[in-house]
This record gives C-alpha cells, sequence and structure tokens, in this order.
C-alpha cells in the first residue's frame, strides 16, 4: 500500500482507533535491536543524502517549515 494513502485512512480513525493503532506500532518497534534501528537511520541518511546530492530533494530551512506548520495548525 501506497504510504500516503495509508496515512489518509489512518487519519480518519477515531481518536481511540489511532490510540490503538499507535500502541501496537510502538509494542512492534520496542522488540527493534538498537544496532537494527542504527543501521536503519544510517541508511535512510545516506539515501537522502544521495537524494539531495542529485537534486531529487530539496532542503528546507526548519524555521520556515516550522513557521508554515504552526499556521496551519493554529
Amino acid at each position: 500500500m501506497d504510504l500516503k494513502l495509508l496515512e489518509s485512512e489512518l487519519l480518519k480513525l477515531s481518536p481511540k482507533e489511532k490510540a490503538a493503532i499507535a500502541y501496537k506500532l510502538l509494542k512492534e518497534i520496542e522488540d527493534v535491536e538498537p544496532d537494527e534501528i542504527e543501521e536503519e537511520w544510517f541508511d535512510e541518511a545516506a539515501k537522502r543524502y544521495e537524494q539531495i546530492k542529485g537534486g531529487e530533494k530539496l532542503l528546507i530551512d526548519s524555521k520556515l517549515v516550522l513557521k508554515e506548520a504552526k499556521s496551519k495548525y493554529k
């Protein structure tokens, strides 16, 4: 399933349903070894670096992102 579609569907859930899903996901993450998490983050960082370097992704200043998010969710 497409991640954006999944996110869209999850956001339609009630707060109670969201909490149940979040609990299950967090419980599953707890079973992951720290070395696995570190390796996943390293791989993700390397992928993002290559995307930025190749011009596929743009960097956006964090202050701008936070300003836009705050104005959107007031």
